[in-house]
């Protein structure tokens, strides 16, 4: 028996609720420039492909510190809690990821510090860490999979 996670539950339950809103409204809400109204929760799962649960459940649990909540492997898949309320990541096995374009920014307090304490556990950076004067420091590494995930930190005076 299938046995489905209360996030899962709601996540369906809100896209099957706008669905029939799209239907009983004929569309009208995105014809006419509205939002549709959607009761969101503060909870996001950011769900990636990867080519080795194994592989990828060791290095969001032993490098990023995140924590196992559940493995499927029947289904290939594993679901993860981060450090930040509300957002997990669930790691689906593929024959073939192919991260595309999106980047995943991790707020941090110090960008550097952050980086120093990565790097020593084995984490590798893409480039020079990032000033954006007045706004942020950004410091790029990649899963093992090829997902970009920055350190997103103040930047300092």
């Amino acid at each position: 028996m299938l046995r489905i996670t209360s996030l899962a539950r709601r996540t369906l339950a809100t896209w099957i609720a706008l669905a029939a809103a799209l239907v009983m409204a004929g569309g009208a809400a995105l014809t006419t420039g509205q939002a549709p109204k959607v009761e969101f929760t503060p909870e996001l799962l950011v769900q990636l492909e990867v080519a080795n649960l194994d592989r990828s459940i060791e290095f969001y649990t032993k490098k990023l510190g995140f924590t196992l909540t559940e493995r499927r492997d029947d289904l290939r898949f594993a679901h993860l809690t981060t450090p930040v309320p509300g957002v997990e990541i669930g790691l689906g096995e593929a024959p073939n990821p192919q991260p595309r374009g999106v980047v995943l920014n991790w707020s941090v307090t110090d960008a550097d510090a952050g980086r120093r304490a990565l790097e020593a556990a084995g984490v590798v950076f893409v480039g020079a860490t990032v000033l954006i004067p007045g706004k942020v420091k950004l410091a790029t590494f990649l899963d093992p999979d090829g997902h970009r995930l920055r350190l997103a930190g103040p930047a300092k005076p």
